[in-house]
């Protein structure tokens, strides 16, 4: 995916794991699929799974989830809780965590019996997440790949992004909406935000939203990042009660039509072409609910 990925060969991961001495050496290794971008998973046992990063510069990422998650527990949807913190030598020690393994599926469309009601909880998760205590949290910015920043630090990025992919979008609304939304200013002070939302970082069960994954871009900054599942993920027969839910005001929802904006053109624009068609499939989506497909 990236030219920089590192390799975990399972010979190495059972080595670390037995140097433990915590019960973990032996239990099978199963690679996970994933069209996640920043880390490796592999399923130990039935139980547990293990984050390691794909390459160097994912490492900072890895780090926040390990100092901040344990943190961020009790919230009305699950996290993966903690339950080993250690390093493996790949020429330098390069952190990693395992984690409870959170029993379910990809929370897509199919997988859900209430579109409305997985809206709605996922509105409930973001009141309280955004409720919690943000003291000496990481600020949205280098630390999670400018999620939740102000739009106008991405505006150069996006633009560029639009042209690269200018074969595929409809450039003239693309610009307008991200235009429009540079007008709009986030006023409060920064919240909690996950800064992923999309259908892998979400797990469902029997038909229900049960948790939420992969907190490698969270940080404290504008909440409009999140709400930018309203195009993502949420299902559009839904948008309504989402938006409803969460209370946003047209500020809101326009910025978060902007982050959705850009989170799809960012990704497609640098990993169309083979390097992972299924992020790239779902950023047209999100391009297509908002209407920007040419």
């Amino acid at each position: 995916m990236h030219d920089d990925d590192l390799s975990f060969p399972n010979a190495l991961i059972e080595a670390v794991l037995r140097d433990t001495g915590a019960g973990w050496a032996g239990l099978p290794i199963r690679p996970v699929p994933s069209t996640g971008t920043d880390n490796h998973l592999f399923r130990i046992g039935d139980c547990h799974v293990l984050r390691l990063p794909r390459r160097a510069s994912a490492v900072p990422l890895l780090v926040k989830e390990l100092d901040w998650l344990p943190r961020l527990q009790g919230l009305p949807l699950a996290v993966p809780r903690l339950r080993l913190r250690t390093e493996i030598d790949v020429g330098w020690p390069c952190p990693f965590g395992l984690w409870d393994w959170i029993e379910g599926n990809i929370a897509s469309s199919s997988a859900l019996a209430d579109p409305v009601a997985a809206a709605r909880a996922l509105a409930e998760f973001l009141r309280v997440l955004q409720s919690l205590p943000s003291q000496r949290a990481p600020m949205a910015g280098e630390s999670n790949h400018q999620r939740g920043v102000a739009l106008t630090d991405i505006s150069e990025r996006t633009q560029a992004a639009i042209g690269a992919v200018a074969d595929e979008v409809d450039v003239r609304r693309a610009h307008s909406l991200w235009e429009r939304a540079l007008c709009e200013r986030y006023a409060s002070p920064g919240v909690w935000l996950h800064g992923d939302l999309k259908a892998d970082n979400l797990i469902a069960r029997e038909g229900v939203l049960v948790g939420v994954i992969d907190w490698g871009l969270s940080a404290v900054g504008d909440p409009a990042v999140d709400y930018a599942a309203a195009w993502s993920w949420v299902d559009p027969a839904a948008r309504a009660a989402f938006r409803d839910a969460c209370a946003l005001s047209e500020s809101d929802w326009l910025r978060a039509k902007a982050w959705a904006l850009y989170g799809a053109v960012i990704a497609l624009s640098y990993y169309r072409g083979g390097r992972n068609e299924a992020l790239c499939r779902q950023s047209r989506r999100t391009l297509s609910r908002l209407r920007l497909l040419s």
